[in-house]
């Protein structure tokens, strides 16, 4: 959070207001290639050496499977993977929707619509 504005950019807490976890979804450089990457952040901290300080993240990654054929929304598989990156590497925040009885994968919600910044590196 910005204790200047006040305002909420990440969220990772084990307890969210008595009613269990909230983890807050992000966009991130990946490191393959440049390739972006779809993730939930599990958790944030700092971790210091010697004179350095790294802020970390632990994350779980999802899978690009396309995108939906009516929709358009971008579609995600769920790698059951879990690593850490460094905080830099987040682009923005964004809504990772659940699978549903209508389609069986997560669904980026797109919060520009469309999302040109999306539309445009997940092209290639």
């Amino acid at each position: 959070m910005s204790a200047a504005i006040k305002h909420d950019i990440l969220r990772a807490t084990p307890c969210w207001r008595k009613t269990g976890p909230r983890y807050d979804c992000a966009l991130i450089n990946g490191n393959r290639d440049g390739q972006l990457d779809f993730v939930e952040i599990y958790g944030l901290f700092s971790v210091r050496l010697s004179s350095m300080t790294y802020r970390i993240a632990l994350i779980h990654r999802f899978h690009f499977v396309g995108r939906h054929p009516s929709s358009e929304y971008i579609e995600l598989q769920d790698g059951n993977d879990f690593c850490f990156i460094f905080v830099d590497t987040i682009i923005r925040a964004l809504h990772i929707l659940p699978p549903s009885t209508y389609n069986h994968h997560y669904t980026v919600q797109d919060l520009q619509s469309p999302d040109m910044h999306l539309r445009l590196e997940l092209m290639h």
